[in-house]
């Protein structure tokens, strides 16, 4: 056993580096992307900047390199940030990420690189803890392709942008690592951090108390108080309620928000359905519209039935990898994954049953250490999904920076 752990800390030491380095590349290279596509391709729809506050938007080179990564949530982060919940609609997105950019704006760095600062640092920082936890469980050279993967996946640019997604993405991963190593209370704590970062967050809940169960050995009679530290989690939606009842009179305002974006609530296997007939006919629309598409309208000028058949194909990949993880990972990461896509598959959007489902599945990231794994001995796999997953970052993170829909 001590040989065991010797070997897989040796192999933690050998390529740490490479994961950061993996890490940082990766967010050059969309930053890069974005610039050309900023400079080369004509913005599609300039009245999504509208939200944005005209202050915070920039002129020359330093707009096209920033200013495409301020549009659609990023304007209500950025909004939240200087002037607080003064929108009704801006309920909709939790607290901890817009005011980790409001206290590192009011530095004197603006609110628009302090976004975008905040979301670089917490993903490179999730990317290195991502690596250390899936090396004691996995090996480090599968959890140096866990992080490859996970940093070039084509909806990555998210974790560049003003989202919320890398800061969530660093508390999940950082509740699951406090958790391996038996701290209950930091696993609470953080794990209270990524509920008022996103609803999502309620769900990581039911890993930590997998956590201790296993830690215990599934034996009832060996629970002590540390299992409570799970009810940490729901307290940060809790707390977050607790303000909207006292600023706006209704703790659910959040999820009536919702219905601006034509939100609302079915069962998974409802949506599901959805999401696969709304996807088919994505694909009799690509395949038969105007005989065939031409190229730049599928590029850039997708409209909704070419992205529902997107989100379906994300959805797909999805299960697949939950599927091929669930012998290889424990069961708090299988349980994680398969809460996290029902929570999203629970509110589905009139139009687009799967809306925004590779967002919202990016930040779970037992699907990537599922991938990892399954890869290992399949250098050719891996090669290939390196070249497709790199043209689909390039190509969706230029969608996105000249305010095509993506998700």
């Amino acid at each position: 056993m001590t040989s065991a752990v010797a070997d897989a800390g040796e192999r933690k030491r050998t390529f740490v580096w490479w994961a950061l380095g993996v890490g940082l590349a990766s967010r050059l290279y969309v930053l890069a992307i974005g610039f050309v596509a900023r400079s080369r391709l004509t913005i599609l729809h300039p009245h999504a900047m509208i939200l944005t506050p005209p202050a915070l938007l920039y002129h020359g080179g330093a707009g096209r390199l920033w200013n495409g990564w301020t549009n659609v949530d990023a304007a209500w982060y950025l909004n939240i940030a200087q002037h607080g919940y003064a929108h009704p609609y801006s309920t909709a997105f939790f607290p901890l990420y817009p005011l980790t950019v409001r206290l590192l704006a009011t530095t004197g760095m603006g609110y628009t690189p302090a976004g975008l600062v905040v979301s670089a640092a917490c993903f490179v920082a999730a990317a290195l803890l991502l690596y250390r936890l899936t090396a004691e469980l996995l090996g480090g050279r599968t959890a140096l392709w866990t992080v490859v993967f996970l940093s070039i996946a084509p909806a990555s640019f998210f974790f560049t942008a003003i989202y919320s997604e890398s800061l969530f993405l660093l508390l999940s991963v950082a509740l699951f690592y406090l958790a391996q190593h038996r701290r209950w209370l930091a696993a609470g704590v953080v794990g209270l951090l990524a509920a008022l970062t996103r609803s999502t967050g309620v769900v990581l809940a039911v890993p930590l108390v997998l956590f201790y169960l296993q830690a215990v050995d599934w034996q009832w009679r060996r629970i002590r108080a540390g299992i409570l530290a799970a009810l940490l989690v729901p307290c940060g939606l809790a707390a977050y309620m607790a303000y909207l009842w006292s600023a706006h009179g209704d703790p659910l305002v959040f999820a009536t928000a919702e219905r601006r974006w034509h939100r609302y609530f079915a069962w998974p296997p409802v949506t599901v359905w959805q999401g696969v007939r709304y996807g088919y006919l994505g694909a009799v629309h690509v395949v038969a519209h105007d005989g065939l598409p031409h190229l730049s309208r599928l590029l850039w000028q997708s409209s909704q039935t070419d992205i529902n058949l997107l989100n379906l194909i994300a959805l797909i990949v999805v299960v697949a990898l939950i599927a091929l993880g669930w012998r290889r990972l424990g069961a708090p990461y299988n349980t994680y994954a398969v809460l996290a896509l029902t929570f999203a598959l629970c509110n589905p959007a009139t139009g687009e049953p799967l809306l925004s489902l590779p967002r919202l599945v990016l930040v779970v990231f037992p699907l990537f250490m599922a991938l990892a794994a399954r890869t290992e001995r399949r250098p050719v796999v891996r090669a290939l999904l390196v070249c497709l997953c790199l043209v689909g970052l390039a190509w969706l993170t230029a969608r996105f920076v000249i305010f095509a829909w993506v998700a």
